[in-house]
């Protein structure tokens, strides 16, 4: 018992002891620290608000980047799904997309830039003229650099010079606006155009008309019917036909210049802006494909296509760009279409020729063209055509048609630059166009035939002109009592029972704007001496 009592105490344990100083420091050190911290963060607040400041400009810059990328790209997943859907191996439309929405001051490729260019080699706008003359080859507006239409002609002028050109509704160095774009639908270069290419105040007149009677026709949605049940069921066309029927009731205002952007004496910018909604909610957006057949789908890419060219509308460009996609996948290795969106069977005169237009239109536009589908058509047209009287079968090895050719003149002129002087040109149109002129009632023919002899010229243009012009207007509705004012009715014509009223009223609509939507390829004025500088320019 002593002996246990003797023992000494136990110590205190260490660990106790330890945790208790090491809070204790912890906690001294954290208050010995405040001042550093508080002093490092105003410092990082400091920099860090200089660093937004200087930065916030360029950041600001990339997201607005970003954005318009986003809109304008077709996307990466799309473009595989699209590939997939259609078996594409030999053109990948992702592969030549833009980054930037066009801009008609910035250096542009004269093929790209306009439906054809001027052959240098030929005497342009006359039939059979003086062939010793120099012709007549516009620059672009100043600033299109040395690659724009008109080449080393800007040597001359030499870009972002004082005249008028540059602008859109501006002209050329001699007055003549720029041949072949979209230039002529706006300002003054849409009456000079006018005037000098053979309209009238009563073709203008029934122009009116016909776009206040399409106004009427839209349905509240924004879409146009053949079938309409606005029109009695003689003058309704073919049921199911919608994307069609919208697009040929938009190409009207859009060739007057008319588009979906309030601006002052626009009084049809929300009749446009409805159309373009629906036709951009009729489109699968993993294809591009406007659906209805290849027929609907051409007119559509043409409507959406010239949409994006006039405006500009970032809103514009992916639709745009997904249709012209879309026949890019599923044009036949021979370069044309059928009816339905796939590579075979082999195309038609036809259904291709409204895709090789909205090719053209998108190339217009600004928007993605791969070289290898404009080679393709010229291959195409080239086997569609019969060399014994160079008129245009409907398929290949099948007979010459006024029709057809008509559509293949056009095709030759916008993507071979076929002038009024090349040989195989002036024997068609003696051969096919001309003996059936004004006097056969066939709208289809109409609207091709005439803007090939528009942009043929010279006597034969001006003699289809008048008779066609004055035909047309004597045809249409003038009753303005009647709910068909300002309409053309379809009896009589080919196309009355797939068409009706509506197409009928579309083309001839489009037939009688020729003077300016589409300004003439080719200028030349008979009694205009070059000096020596603008020959070795040319």
């Amino acid at each position: 018992m002593s002996e246990n009592n003797n023992k000494p105490k136990a110590a205190a344990q260490p660990p106790v002891v330890v945790l208790r100083e090491e809070k204790s420091n912890f906690g001294r050190y954290m208050i010995l620290l405040i001042p550093s911290l508080f002093g490092s963060v105003i410092v990082h607040i400091v920099l860090f608000g200089i660093f937004f400041l200087v930065m916030l400009p360029s950041a600001l810059g990339e997201k607005k980047e970003e954005e318009a990328r986003e809109v304008q790209n077709v996307n990466a997943e799309q473009v595989e799904e699209q590939k997939a859907t259609f078996s594409t191996v030999d053109v990948d439309p992702a592969a030549t997309e833009f980054d930037t929405d066009i801009n008609y001051m910035v250096e542009r490729i004269g093929e790209v830039s306009v439906p054809g260019s001027v052959n240098p080699n030929e005497a342009a706008g006359i039939v059979d003229g003086d062939k010793s003359a120099a012709p007549v080859n516009l620059p672009a507006p100043g600033g299109f650099g040395s690659k724009g239409q008109g080449g080393a002609l800007e040597a001359l002028t030499g870009p972002g010079n004082s005249m008028a050109v540059g602008e859109v509704g501006g002209y050329g160095p001699r007055g003549m606006p720029l041949q072949g774009t979209f230039y002529g639908r706006s300002g003054q270069t849409r009456e000079y155009a006018l005037r000098e290419g053979g309209g009238t105040t009563a073709s203008e007149a029934a122009v009116t008309r016909g776009l206040k009677w399409l106004v009427r026709q839209q349905m509240p949605d924004g879409r146009w019917m053949l079938n309409s049940p606005n029109l009695p069921d003689k003058d309704r066309g073919a049921e199911g036909s919608d994307v069609a029927a919208t697009a040929l009731g938009l190409l009207p205002f859009l060739a007057a210049g008319k588009t979906h952007k309030p601006a002052k004496g626009n009084e049809y910018d929300k009749v446009v802006d409805k159309a373009l909604k629906f036709l951009m909610r009729s489109q699968d957006a993993k294809t591009g494909y406007f659906g209805g057949g290849m027929y609907a789908h051409g007119l559509a890419s043409i409507a959406m296509c010239e949409a994006y060219g006039l405006s500009q509308d970032p809103v514009l460009r992916r639709p745009a760009q997904n249709c012209i996609n879309l026949l890019i996948n599923t044009q036949h290795e021979n370069g044309g279409w059928r009816y339905a969106p796939a590579k075979t069977p082999q195309g038609d005169m036809s259904v291709a020729g409204w895709q090789i237009m909205a090719l053209k239109s998108g190339q217009m536009a600004g928007l993605d063209v791969p070289s290898v589908a404009i080679s393709r058509t010229k291959s195409f047209l080239e086997a569609l055509c019969n060399k014994s009287d160079e008129g245009y079968s409907y398929v290949a090895n099948g007979g010459s048609t006024a029709r057809m050719t008509a559509v293949g003149l056009l095709c030759r002129q916008y993507m071979e630059n076929w002038g009024p002087s090349h040989p195989r040109m002036i024997k068609a149109i003696n051969a096919h166009v001309k003996p059936n002129g004004p006097e056969r009632q066939d709208v289809y023919y109409y609207y091709y035939a005439t803007q090939v002899m528009h942009h043929f010229g010279g006597e034969a243009w001006r003699d289809w002109n008048e008779k066609m012009r004055e035909a047309l207007i004597a045809k249409q509705d003038k009753n303005d009592k009647s709910a068909m004012f300002g309409s053309w009715p379809p009896q009589g014509d080919p196309w009355a029972r797939s068409g009706g009223r509506l197409m009928i009223t579309a083309l001839n609509l489009l037939t009688l704007e020729v003077y300016y939507r589409y300004l003439p390829l080719y200028y030349r004025d008979a009694g205009y001496k070059m000096d020596d500088a603008v020959k070795k320019a040319l």
